[in-house]
């Protein structure tokens, strides 16, 4: 990945959009960001690397709000764009920081877009064929970041080569074979605890299952010979049985011939009853069947006539109610006053009213005219104020004019006097002789401050006139608008005068208030009542129309009333006529002994239901007691007491060979179950074993003294120091070389990850904190690259274009600034390019390509794109 143009809004210090064309540096070489402490060297990386990867380049600047401009105006937006390439492709890159997050988009060389954190994350990655992680490392190099990583012991370093080098993996691998340990431990337990459970040694476990299979075999003999037994028993119970059921039946046949007897003697008592019964049935029914229609018909027309009576009453009584609330309304009617009366003496008020409302009004805008002419008056008195300030301002610069004016002149005739020769004519006067030649006074008396003098006072008279005119014309105006005033008022109150014009127009006004609050009372009254007296006609109107209308209307139902009552009087007498005729045809002395006789369906239905059972019942007993006496005839009672004892006894025999057969097939179950559960608990005993003796081998070796993490970890270390070494004695000229330590100072730690430094000078290894500022900027650096170079390869030989490294150089000496830079300078050989912030001056002397960064009081800017040839010097 190569930068080629990157523009930052906003952003950091930047307070505006600012452009930097890195194309104008070339296709390869080192190039110098410069600039003050604090002016947005470090922003500069901040943005290519939230263009990229939407976090900046340093720990502490990821926030969103700490990469906003403190200096940006709130409608300047913060974004950054970044025009790069890869492989010879060309991307543009955009993302927008908003108070909620970002937006980012993504153009392709083909012109696709891209838009979303996910998608763009993952084509990034892609492209670059790095992470963010991975970019810091290698790529953005950010202040003083390796310097840590040179000086921190071992467990350190195994978290920052862990996150590099993703060794993480080896570790969770490590974690896994002790964690799959634990779970072959804890299953090899809970497999023993099967054993335990039946008190088994698991190692003497086919001791027991040999015992058991000896009582199983036993146990099923033993089941055999009990099975036997019991269905010998269960054929001498089916027996019993048999004979059981056969004395069972003929007892209950003697039972029942001497049951069915006495049931039939019973029923031959209940004749008589029945015969009784039947009577009553057949007299029911013909009351019921041939009376009951014709009587209920005669009763029914008996209730119509009376609620026919009933009703006519009733409609009589509504039409005398009607009439006396048609001659109450009209009497209410009568009664009330004209409307038109009212209507008049409420028209008279109304003019009235409307008349004082008129005046109200135009005193009411004489009061604000009479204000605003009162507020032009004090406005005037302000100006002329002002203006009596402005002419002693005038008067004061004028004097200081004039003074100075003097003085001018007399140093101007002092000057000239200077030049006058004795014989020589003088050029104002002529004369030959200067008896007594002017002198220069000790006074400051310059032109410059003559014109400066001049030009108050001018300025002191220009302001003096424009306040005077204004007086002038607000002075007209004000008695212009107040003569008018005492003219409208005139109109209203004859005696009007502007000096008591505030005091009569206040008690005029009053008045009116007053006066109009009166008559509003007055007028909202009579309305009211005008309002009450039309509902009232209208309301009495209507009751009018309504009783007449009701009265009629209640004629007109009283006459259908009397009509109704005679229909149903003769409807009446001809169902009674009918109804007695029906009781003598059939046979009926009269309505009593109808009544006494009368039966509902359901009694009809009950008696004949009784009476066929009867019938039935004797002629079913009858049947009975012939056939019993037939099946009987011949035949003892059985002795069922000596049968059921000899079944007892037999069952009691069968229940408890059950009971023993019951018990040794439980037993059989059990000792079956034990042998099957633990000989399938033995194979996966023998295959746990095996397995976690292997796991914990692995376990025990994975995660030893030299565990695998650390000795990928190591192998890593060797190759980035190899690497190292190559800049650092450049560099160190050939002085010191870096060592892995072999041996740890303290047992307890983990070992490998330590540095020495080989002196070439002692031929001793050393700490490497013991190296000088200078010294240990030359080893971070070196590490730096060197660790660059491994995470290169190890990362499927990523090709680096660009370089970014922030600050340190500040450290070395103007040789080993020379050494570094040319280590720099050879890395950018090829298409690559190198960038480095510092504001070092000898670095500024060593490197021609610059770009330069200004801090204001409004923010940062990039000034400038420079080479040193002064004629390459670019404007952006």
């Amino acid at each position: 990945m190569k930068p080629l143009k990157l523009v930052m809004s906003a952003f950091g210090p930047y307070a505006n959009a600012e452009t930097l064309d890195f194309t104008a540096f070339g296709e390869n070489g080192l190039y110098l960001i410069t600039g003050e402490t604090g002016a947005g060297k470090t922003s500069i990386f901040d943005a290519i690397s939230f263009a990229l990867f939407g976090e900046a380049s340093g720990q502490m600047r990821d926030k969103y709000q700490m990469l906003r401009s403190d200096f940006a105006d709130e409608k300047t937006k913060t974004y950054v764009e970044l025009a790069f390439s890869s492989c010879g492709n060309l991307y543009h890159i955009k993302r927008i920081i908003k108070k909620t997050g970002q937006d980012v988009v993504l153009t392709l060389p083909d012109g696709t877009v891209l838009s979303g954190e996910r998608s763009v994350k993952s084509k990034i990655t892609e492209i670059t064929g790095l992470d963010r992680g991975q970019f810091a490392q290698i790529v953005m190099i950010a202040q003083n970041d390796f310097l840590r990583f040179l000086q921190s012991g071992t467990d350190e370093r195994v978290k920052i080569l862990r996150r590099i080098f993703n060794t993480d993996i080896l570790k969770i691998f490590q974690e896994n074979l002790k964690s799959r340990a634990r779970e072959l431990q804890g299953e090899l337990a809970l497999c023993r605890s099967d054993f335990d459970r039946y008190g088994v040694d698991p190692y003497k476990r086919e001791d027991q299952f040999a015992i058991w299979e000896t009582q199983i075999k036993t146990g099923k003999s033993s089941l055999d010979e009990v099975e036997q037994k019991t269905v010998e028993l269960e054929k001498n119970k089916a027996e019993f049985e048999r004979k059981i059921a056969v004395a069972e039946e003929l007892a209950g046949k003697f039972s029942g011939l001497d049951t069915a007897r006495a049931l039939l003697a019973d029923h031959d008592d209940e004749a008589d009853t029945m015969k009784l019964l039947l009577e009553r049935r057949n007299r029911g029914e013909l009351a019921l069947r041939r009376v009951k229609s014709f009587a209920d018909k005669s009763v029914e027309a008996g209730k119509q006539f009376v609620t026919a009576q009933a009703e006519l009453a009733k409609a009589k009584a509504a039409v005398q109610t009607a009439l006396v609330e048609l001659d109450t309304a009209k009497e209410f009617f009568a009664g009330l006053p004209p409307l038109e009366d009212a209507q008049s003496e409420f028209e008279q008020l109304k003019g009235e009213w409307e008349a004082e409302s008129g005046k109200l009004a135009k005193l009411y805008a004489l009061r604000e005219e009479y204000n605003a002419i009162t507020a032009k008056q004090t406005e005037l008195a302000l100006w002329q104020s002002e203006f009596e300030a402005l002419n002693d301002d005038f008067n004061l610069a004028d004097g200081r004019y004039k003074i100075q004016n003097e003085a001018f002149l007399r140093n101007q005739a002092g000057i000239l006097a200077k030049s006058l020769r004795d014989n020589e004519p003088c050029p104002v006067c002529g004369s030959t002789g200067h008896p007594a030649p002017a002198r220069l006074s000790g006074e400051d008396a310059s032109e410059a401050k003559l014109k400066k003098a001049k030009d108050a006072a001018d300025k002191a008279r220009d302001s003096r006139d424009v306040k005077a005119a204004g007086c002038s014309g607000l002075k007209a105006e004000t008695e212009t608008l107040a003569k008018r005033f005492v003219a409208d008022m005139s109109a209203i109150i004859p005696e009007a005068v502007w000096d008591t014009a505030e005091e009569l127009l206040s008690g005029v006004l009053s008045q009116t208030e007053a006066g109009l609050d009166l008559l509003n009372a007055e007028k909202t009254s009579s309305e009211k009542a005008l309002s009450q007296l039309a509902v009232s006609i209208a309301g009495a109107e209507k009751r009018c129309n309504d009783a007449g209308a009701a009265y009629k209307s209640a004629q007109t139902l009283a006459t259908e009333r009397e009509n109704r009552e005679r229909a149903q009087l003769k409807l009446r007498d001809e169902t009674r006529i009918v109804y007695i005729d029906s009781l003598k045809k059939n046979g009926f002395a009269g309505e009593a002994e109808y009544a006494a006789a009368l039966i509902t369906e359901d009694e009809l239905s009950e008696m004949a239901e009784r009476i066929s059972n009867y019938e039935k019942t004797g002629e079913q007993l009858n049947r009975d007691i012939a056939r019993l006496e037939r099946e009987t005839a011949g035949k003892e009672m059985p002795d069922l007491e000596k049968l059921n004892s000899g079944l007892e006894t037999v069952k009691t025999a069968g229940s408890d060979l059950r009971e023993k057969r019951d018990e040794i097939k439980v037993r059989l179950e059990q000792t079956g179950r034990m042998l099957a559960e633990l000989r399938k608990s033995a194979g996966i005993f023998a295959g746990l074993e095996k397995q976690y003796a292997a796991v914990k081998l692995l376990s025990d070796t994975a995660n030893g003294r030299l565990d695998f993490e650390t000795y990928a970890q190591m192998a890593y270390f060797e190759r980035v120091l190899r690497a190292a070494n190559r800049r650092l004695k450049v560099m160190s000229q050939n002085r010191y070389v870096l060592l892995r330590k072999t041996d740890a100072a303290d047992r307890r730690r983990s070992t490998g990850l330590d540095i020495e430094v080989l002196d070439a000078y002692t031929g001793k290894a050393r700490s490497a904190n013991s190296l000088s500022g200078g010294e240990s900027f030359m080893a971070s650096l070196s590490l730096a690259l060197g660790l660059s170079d491994v995470i290169q390869q190890s990362t499927g030989g990523i090709h680096l274009d660009a370089m970014f490294i922030d600050e340190g150089f500040g450290t070395l000496d103007a040789e080993v600034l020379d050494l570094a830079i040319r280590t720099l300078s050879d890395m950018a050989g090829g298409s690559r390019v190198i960038g480095i912030i510092s504001h070092v001056a000898e670095l500024g002397e060593r490197i021609e390509k610059q770009v330069r960064v200004e801090k204001t009081t409004a923010g940062s800017r990039i000034v400038s794109l420079t080479f040193r040839s002064p004629h390459s010097i670019l404007e952006p």
